[in-house]
């Protein structure tokens, strides 16, 4: 719910000018909220000129006033970050440090979401690791022993590589080598709450792409890990971590210091662009 403080408001109109769901107007010169189809975005927060705007579900202490030296980032440099970044498979066995995991969290709390529902939330997993280990290279093996190829399928060729590769996960596994995981020392899961948006994959893959970032900037490694989304829906992992029928995993990335320096970017394939 929006609140105005009066005493401050001078009724300039730009929180009402600014909120596309029209739920702020100026009576008597002043601003009134009008909370009915309010999402909470925070737009009348961000824009008034004497900070007269409160939204009472949230936590106003964290507003941060904007500073143009604090708030720039060279746009060439963030986009050699963005072409640097590497998906890392070797870890060092050292912990990542708590204050670390919970800026790349802060990096996927504020990435936006459809209609603003926040869905999303986390889980960290660095004490049970071996044992989420354990159990996703069993799921991930049982499936592709299950398998039945269906010979119309025009991904055929590229799951059969999957499959392959999850048996040979399973074989390794059992020899001591972790080519799943990668022995890294923590996994952020991120989380979707299906009662709260219909928007699952485009809300955690938002997040995910600034927390990916995040990570790299504090000077961790980062891989993306769909197996494990995969085998997510499996009784076993949802009982592993408490999952109620609400919730699903969206996305999962694995978190620690890299074992290996990357000297230079990589090229990728010129880009398809209509200009229209």
């Amino acid at each position: 719910m929006i609140s105005i403080n009066n005493n401050k408001c001078t009724g300039c109109g730009l929180c009402s000018k600014n909120c596309h769901r029209n739920q702020i107007k100026i009576i008597n010169s002043k601003a009134v909220p009008i909370n009915k189809s309010c999402i909470g975005c925070g737009h009348c927060i961000a824009i008034c000129p004497q900070n007269a705007v409160v939204i009472d579900n949230y936590d106003m202490k964290e507003l941060v006033e904007y500073n143009p030296e604090t708030f720039y980032v060279n746009p060439d440099n963030l986009l050699n970050v963005i072409k640097f970044r590497r998906s890392v498979r070797k870890f060092k066995n050292t912990t990542v440090e708590k204050e670390k995991i919970k800026k790349i969290i802060e990096a996927g709390r504020f990435s936006p979401s459809g209609s603003n529902k926040q869905p999303l939330s986390f889980i960290v997993v660095q004490q049970k690791m071996k044992e989420l280990t354990r159990i996703t290279v069993k799921i991930l093996y049982k499936f592709a022993c299950s398998f039945e190829p269906d010979e119309n399928d025009p991904l055929l060729r590229h799951h059969k590589l999957y499959i392959d590769m999850w048996k040979q996960i399973y074989m390794n596994y059992k020899h001591g080598e972790d080519n799943l995981f990668f022995n890294a020392p923590a996994l952020i899961i991120i989380l979707h709450d299906k009662r709260l948006s219909a928007y699952s994959t485009i809300d955690g893959q938002l997040a995910t792409s600034n927390m990916l970032l995040m990570a790299n900037l504090l000077g961790l490694g980062v891989c993306y890990n769909g197996f494990f989304t995969f085998a997510s829906e499996d009784v076993e992992i949802r009982n592993f971590l408490f999952l109620p029928d609400n919730i699903n995993v969206v996305a999962s990335l694995l978190i620690g210091y890299s074992d290996i320096n990357y000297l230079r970017t990589v090229p990728r394939k010129k880009p398809e662009v209509q200009w229209m």
